[in-house]
C-alpha cells in the first residue's frame, strides 16, 4: 500500500530516497512496514535518534501513509485507534472545548474528531517538527498551528479544556516533563493516545526505524505509568482499548497492548 501511494504522490527523487531508505523493507510488497527493526537499547541514546521525527521526508512519508486511513474512515471503515479516541473525548463529556493536540504530525486527528465525534470544537496543533506543521497548515489551512516541543510547550497554564498528548509520549525521552507539562497547560483534561503498554516488564527504551529514520519507542509498564500519571495530579478516569502492537511483542518477549487514557485534572 505504501509502495503505490508514494508513486502518486512523492516526486521522483523523494522517492528514490525513500527506496534507499527503506529498501526491502518498503519493496518486499503491499504489506510492507512503516516501523521495523525494533531493539532493546542496552547502551544509551545516541543523539541522531532523538531527531529522527524532524527529518522532513518522514513527514511526506506519515502523511501518505495516513491518507487511506482517512479515507477509510470517510467511508465507514475507522481504524480502531480513530474510535478510541472519539470515545476518548467523548468520555470527557465536554460541550466546544479547546483541544491542544502535542504531537500532531500533519493534524489527521482534528479530521478523525470532526468525523467521528461529531460534535464542536476548537483545535490547536504543536509538534516539534517544522515540517509537520507546515504540511499540517497546507492541509487544514482554518486552524492555527505551533512548532513546539512536548516537553516545554509555548502555551499558558491552563490554555486548553483538553490536552491531547497524540502518539506522541512513546517517543519522548523526556515523558516525565511531557506528563508534567501536559498537567500544567490543560485546564480539566488530559488524555494520552496510543500508549504502548506491558504487564510483567518495567518501563523500556527501544530503538527502532519508522519510515526509515531510526527513532526511539518506549514501552510503560501498567503499573509504572499510572503511578507517573498520580504524581503529576491527574487522576484516571477511563482506559480506551486501542490498536495493537504486535511488531514489538516479539522484541519485548510479552504482548504488548496500546491504550488511551482519559486523566481528569486533580
Amino acid at each position: 500500500m505504501l509502495q503505490s501511494v508514494a508513486r502518486k504522490v512523492l516526486p521522483t527523487g523523494m522517492r528514490r530516497a525513500l527506496k534507499r531508505w527503506f529498501g526491502q523493507y518498503l519493496y518486499a510488497g503491499s504489506n510492507a512496514p512503516t516501523s521495523y527493526g525494533c531493539e532493546i537499547l542496552q547502551d544509551g541514546v545516541h543523539p541522531e535518534l532523538l531527531c529522527g521525527w524532524q527529518d522532513p521526508l518522514v513527514a511526506e512519508l506519515q502523511e501518505a501513509a495516513f491518507a487511506p486511513l482517512l479515507r477509510q474512515m470517510h467511508e465507514g471503515r475507522p481504524r480502531e485507534d480513530f474510535v478510541a479516541l472519539a470515545e476518548a473525548v467523548r468520555l470527557t463529556g465536554e460541550a466546544d472545548p479547546l483541544i491542544v493536540e502535542v504531537g500532531c504530525g500533519s493534524a489527521w486527528n482534528s479530521e478523525v474528531l470532526a468525523s467521528l465525534w461529531d460534535r464542536p470544537f476548537r483545535y490547536i496543533g504543536v509538534d516539534y517538527s517544522p515540517a509537520m506543521i507546515a504540511l499540517a497548515k497546507r492541509r487544514y489551512s482554518g486552524q492555527p498551528f505551533v512548532v513546539g516541543d512536548a516537553t516545554a510547550l509555548p502555551l499558558r497554564d491552563g490554555t486548553c479544556d483538553i490536552l491531547l498528548s497524540g502518539t506522541v509520549l512513546m517517543h519522548l525521552l523526556g515523558y516525565r516533563t511531557a506528563i508534567q507539562e501536559s498537567r500544567r497547560v490543560a485546564r480539566k483534561w488530559c488524555i494520552f493516545h496510543t500508549v504502548p503498554i506491558v504487564t510483567k516488564r518495567s518501563t523500556t527504551i527501544l530503538k527502532k526505524f519508522a519510515y526509515g529514520r531510526a527513532v526511539v519507542e518506549i514501552v510503560f509498564n501498567a503499573d509504572e505509568f499510572r503511578t507517573l500519571l498520580d504524581e503529576h495530579g491527574l487522576r484516571l478516569r477511563e482506559v480506551v482499548k486501542n490498536i495493537p502492537h504486535e511488531y514489538l511483542s516479539e522484541v519485548m518477549c510479552e504482548t504488548i497492548t496500546a491504550q488511551t487514557y482519559v486523566c481528569r485534572i486533580a
